[in-house]
């Protein structure tokens, strides 16, 4: 392949392409809902209350009542919060950056498999799993939320990347190095994973040397491997002077974000999220279509080039990427986030034999027949029969299916690639209509909506009291402008406002008209008994 300056900007392009694509399906609606407890309403709050801090004090988390914030490093909480002094407070500017950070999966997918293998089959499937990477609705979900999640997957993809662009160039493991110091400022422990993911492929890689398929073995052999590691140090180098900085100024509490909220979870319990490893299975299952039925091609070929590099880093992905989430004795559904860039690259196989070979046939099949069954499903939401499906996102969805289905079906290739097109594009739209519809944040739905109770604290006194009954709301407290006081055993003695669901006695209810059981109380002074 020749590898001259003039096809260095063709091969940006496809990446390029991909990301724009990205950004278009992905950044739409961000603001049409609320910020979501727990972790929206912490990440905002934390970062609105780091960004306000003047001198060298921003580069220390706090939370909204001053207090040092231990939990996780400040690293997306100062790009959020920046943004929030320039642009407000708003549910979009909350996640603009988030989602912008976690659109670079994409490139950095497609980029890590041309790195894999650098001839026209890698090609191909590098932008097969760039194209399932980008229609994944948790993918996209979780990464449209103001979150870490999504920005860490695009940091271990960063690290991945330049680690192995660095047996070429050495300077590329700056990039790694650079992923690394992304980690290290989102989820610390995390890098202790994602570095042992890279030694046991290497390891692996040193026991099949004799097998693996090596294009250019003087470019990826040659270089000294003091120079990468200088180099990844040098990239690592801002991730490791603020945890020195973070360690000096408050001590052994540094080190909860490395056990007590770290290591922890792999150990314990944390907050009764439990549920093992049929959490992230699950979600796997659920969330995978309609690319997941491509899965059991990608296992096979990646079984069957496990003595290639392609097929090594893809297995040693899945499998590493496994290691660190289904141990986790504390689950959450978005831990699954680490598992999509592997599960990708294997579709992404999958599909690129579909479209070189039209196998496996019964692909387009059910493809097929799902997508008449989502049209069909569509069709009675959209006449009134049933409310249980948005009808646009679904009926997108399944013209998409069904006509990219049934082309993917036919014996010529050109016919397959535009099925493809089809069957992107009518998945995208389902994207699109989803977000639109207000319905992509579903878990809103599971409780009570904080704004219009916290447009009410707003206009209230500083001084005032303001205390809470019940489980904790940091997205109340986010759109309320202030920190919120739990409700202990009994009700403070000073005249207080109280937020509850219940009556309480000698409270007076506010006038104001609030949907639902919660409402907002003032509640007088206790007298004090003398004896």
């Amino acid at each position: 392949m020749n590898h001259n300056g003039s096809e260095r900007p063709r091969g940006l392009l496809a990446p390029l392409t991909l990301w724009i694509t990205t950004l278009v399906i992905w950044l739409p609606w961000l603001g049409n809902v609320p910020l979501r407890d727990w972790d929206e309403g912490i990440v905002a709050t934390v970062a609105r209350a780091t960004s306000q801090q003047t001198g060298l004090s921003w580069l220390l988390a706090l939370k909204d009542a001053g207090e040092p914030y231990l939990n996780k490093p400040p690293g997306l909480h100062w790009l959020i919060g920046t943004s929030i002094q320039t642009w407000g407070e708003g549910e979009g500017v909350v996640r603009a950056v988030p989602a912008l950070v976690s659109t670079l999966a994409v490139p950095l997918l497609v980029l890590l498999r041309r790195e894999l293998s650098r001839d026209q089959s890698g090609e191909r499937s590098a932008l097969a799993a760039g194209l399932v990477l980008m229609t994944l609705l948790p993918m996209a979900r979780h990464g449209r939320l103001a979150m870490l999640d999504g920005s860490l997957v695009s940091c271990s993809l960063m690290l991945w990347l330049g680690w192995l662009g660095s047996r070429r160039q050495s300077r590329w493991a700056v990039l790694a190095g650079l992923g690394g110091t992304g980690v290290l400022l989102l989820k610390p422990p995390a890098l202790i994973g994602f570095t042992a993911i890279i030694v046991m492929i290497t390891v692996l890689e040193k026991l099949s040397q004799q097998h693996l398929s090596q294009s250019k073995p003087s470019q990826q052999h040659n270089i000294p491997f003091r120079r990468r590691i200088g180099w990844l140090v040098l990239g690592t180098t801002p991730g490791l002077v603020w945890h020195l900085w973070h360690g000096w100024w408050r001590g052994l509490d540094a080190l909860v974000m490395w056990g007590g909220q770290g290591l922890s979870r792999v150990t314990s319990v944390v907050e009764g999220n439990q549920g093992g490893w049929l959490v992230p299975i699950t979600e796997v299952l659920e969330g995978g279509w309609p690319w997941l039925l491509l899965l059991p091609a990608g296992l096979r070929w990646a079984w069957h080039h496990r003595h290639e590099r392609a097929g090594l880093w893809e297995l040693g992905l899945l499998v590493g990427s496994a290691a660190l989430v289904l141990p986790l004795r504390t689950q959450l559904p978005w831990y699954s986030h680490l598992l999509w860039p592997s599960i990708a690259l294997l579709c992404g196989e999958g599909l690129s034999q579909l479209l070189v070979s039209g196998k496996p046939r019964w692909v387009p099949s059910i493809w097929t027949g799902l997508g008449a069954g989502l049209l069909l499903a569509g069709s009675m939401a959209l006449l009134g029969i049933t409310d249980a499906v948005p009808a646009a996102s679904v009926l997108s969805a399944g013209a998409g299916l069904l006509m990219g289905g049934l082309w993917m079906r036919a014996p010529i290739k050109t016919r397959r690639c535009r099925g493809l097109l089809l069957l992107v594009v009518g998945w995208s739209m389902a994207l699109l209509s989803l977000w639109h519809s207000r319905l992509w944040l579903w878990e809103l739905n599971e409780t009570w909506d904080p704004r219009p109770i916290a447009a009410v604290i707003r206009k209230l006194p500083a001084e005032d009291p303001v205390v809470l009954q019940g489980p904790t709301r940091p997205s109340l407290g986010w759109y309320a402008g202030r920190p919120l006081r739990r409700l202990q055993s009994e009700r403070p003695a000073e005249r207080h406002w109280l937020i509850t669901r219940k009556s309480p006695a000698s409270c007076r209810q506010q006038p104001m008209t609030i949907n639902g059981d919660w409402q907002l109380w003032l509640c007088p002074a206790v007298p004090t008994s003398t004896q």
